[in-house]
């Protein structure tokens, strides 16, 4: 008898949600009138809307920008390769020239400092590789010192079982 009455409580629930849902969209389909009404004089309140000083908008609506448009191809020649390094070389030495003046040190100070910097990360990877190498030997040595205290036969051969073996096989 319980049971009959749970679940009674629980369609009556339900069946109220319909209803519901039908004032909601009435209440709701007022808002779309109310909202263009509300924009036309909202737009025409001193701080709501555009500003004085917006630009007006245009009279003929802009196209569609031309996607698929090839532009033409260029008219000016392009550099030779000794035009093109003459060139850097020219900004090169502007730029050092800038630098110097500004008290920055020179490209070729620069150069030597990157070297030694290069150089000295080169020895620190040295380093850790052989750092990384020997841990590898220690590790390898240690595997085989465990392999030959768990199987003392030097050959490679596992030994016969026998009923007086005192490992236990499980």
């Amino acid at each position: 008898m319980g049971r009959r009455g749970t679940a009674s409580q629980q369609s009556r629930g339900w069946r109220g949600l319909p209803a519901v849902a039908v004032v909601a969209a009435l209440c709701l389909s007022g808002c779309a009138s109310i909202s263009q009404k509300f924009a036309e004089s909202a737009s025409q309140l001193p701080e709501v809307g555009l500003s004085a000083n917006a630009p007006a908008r245009p009279t003929q609506q802009m196209a569609y920008p031309a996607v698929h448009d090839v532009p033409p191809p260029r008219t000016a020649a392009m550099l030779t390769d000794f035009e093109q390094q003459k060139m850097e070389t020219d900004l090169v030495s502007a730029r050092d020239q800038q630098q110097t003046s500004a008290g920055v040190p020179a490209a070729a100070e620069r150069k030597k400092k990157q070297a030694i910097d290069q150089a000295a990360a080169r020895d620190k990877a040295a380093r850790d590789q052989a750092a990384r190498d020997q841990a590898a030997k220690n590790q390898s040595a240690r595997r085989q010192a465990v392999r030959a205290y768990d199987n003392p036969d030097q050959d490679g051969a596992s030994a016969p079982i026998s009923s007086s073996s005192s490992r236990t096989i499980y």
